[in-house]
């Protein structure tokens, strides 16, 4: 076999998977719409950021749940959620609500994105820091944010109790806390469902803002920065998981086309190392049109060759593949030809599965492998252009 037949035979395999991948890419993106994977995703990773992991306790997790409740019904967070009020994008929707109510117990749809400066504006305001600062009895010389936060679990308990530690504690931050009803009627309307790790985080963000800033007003601004940067490396990470599951979706996608479209790799190689047809069809389609991926009447065309070229898949090679003939005796031992088609079958369920695995990578990479194949394979001398002012090398 020489290089330019091993050539075809890799650019028609690409070929395949990527048009394949095509496939399995649409119907990944029509079930993470239609189950709303990004937004439900995002919400449980913002629940285990209030929690302070997946290692919390249920009763951490009940508070961080209902307070994350309460920060998405928040207006910053809620306008996020844009949806369609009339026409076909509404009747779409209201099926994707439908089907995604059945499915799990969410009744209204959420946001797939919140900005980090949207999550830090709108947590500080539901748990009410800036409120607080604003009772503060000496913003600039004697108080910080750490200190604040550091009573916060303790204000609603230590108000009650003049002869506490926790009453001398808040009285030192807010003045005299006694007399001050705002204050008082402030502190009851605290959220009681926030989560110890929450605040103990907060804090500890709050202790690292104080080294830079001294200003309790500065330290604010300077807190909520800080906070949006917590919340981004949390949305990395959680990012990454979501890719991850992803992976794990379109390997089971990828599989069942396979199965479905009887795609069989193995098949595949020896169909196109044997048949130059069918492998110079597919090599000649994906050469000249190797920009069909952004180009849907490319597409049509590409579907239409490949059709008309008879590509080895599909169940009409399932003959061809088990070599489903009578047993007789002609082809040897009868033992023998039925432990060969046993293995014939091994063969083709493995098949399967390596061009599920390949049609998993994702239609880019396929696209990309293709470009390079097609430059490779295309790639000869160059003739030497020239112009008035200079002429051809000697």
């Amino acid at each position: 076999m020489n290089l330019p037949v091993v050539f075809d035979i890799a650019l028609g395999l690409v070929f395949i998977y990527l048009t394949l991948s095509l496939i399995a890419s649409e119907i990944q993106e029509l079930i993470s719409t239609l189950l709303q994977w990004r937004a439900k995703h995002l919400k449980q990773s913002i629940e285990l950021l209030m929690a302070g992991g997946s290692q919390t306790g249920s009763e951490e997790i009940e508070k961080a749940v209902q307070l994350v409740k309460e920060l998405y019904g928040d207006p910053i967070i809620n306008t996020l959620n844009q949806q369609a009020k009339d026409g076909i994008e509404k009747g779409f929707r209201d099926v994707t609500k439908t089907i995604n109510s059945k499915v799990s117990k969410e009744k209204e749809s959420a946001p797939s994105y919140i900005p980090s400066e949207t999550f830090a504006i709108t947590l500080l305001e539901t748990l009410k820091i800036p409120q607080l600062i604003n009772h503060v009895k000496n913003p600039s010389t004697q108080t910080n944010l750490h200190m604040i936060l550091s009573t916060y679990k303790e204000l609603k308990t230590g108000i009650n109790d003049k002869n506490s530690d926790s009453y001398q504690r808040i009285q030192a931050i807010y003045g005299d806390i006694e007399q001050n009803q705002n204050f008082q009627n402030l502190v009851n309307s605290l959220p009681d469902y926030v989560p110890d790790k929450l605040i103990n985080s907060l804090s500890v963000i709050a202790d690292r803002t104080r080294i830079k800033i001294g200003d309790l007003k500065q330290e604010v601004n300077q807190f909520k920065k800080e906070v949006e940067t917590w919340f981004d490396r949390s949305m990395d990470r959680a990012s990454g998981v979501y890719k991850r599951n992803a992976k794990g979706v379109a390997i089971l996608i990828g599989i069942s086309i396979a199965i479905l479209t009887n795609t069989d790799t193995f098949h595949l190689l020896n169909r196109l190392s044997r048949d130059s047809a069918i492998r110079s069809a597919i090599t000649q389609s994906a050469s000249q049109r190797v920009d069909f991926l952004n180009d849907s009447n490319a597409r049509m065309e590409i579907q239409k060759l490949l059709g008309d070229a008879s590509v080895p898949i599909g169940w009409q090679n399932i003959n061809q593949q088990l070599d489903l003939e009578p047993l007789n005796t002609s082809q040897g031992n009868t033992a023998n030809a039925v432990l060969r088609k046993i293995w014939k079958v091994i063969a083709m369920l493995c098949g399967w599965v390596v061009s599920g695995l390949a049609i998993a990578m994702g239609a880019p990479f396929w696209f990309d492998i293709l470009n390079k194949v097609v430059n490779v394979r295309n790639a000869g001398p160059k003739p030497e252009s020239y112009t008035k002012d200079q002429p051809p090398s000697q």
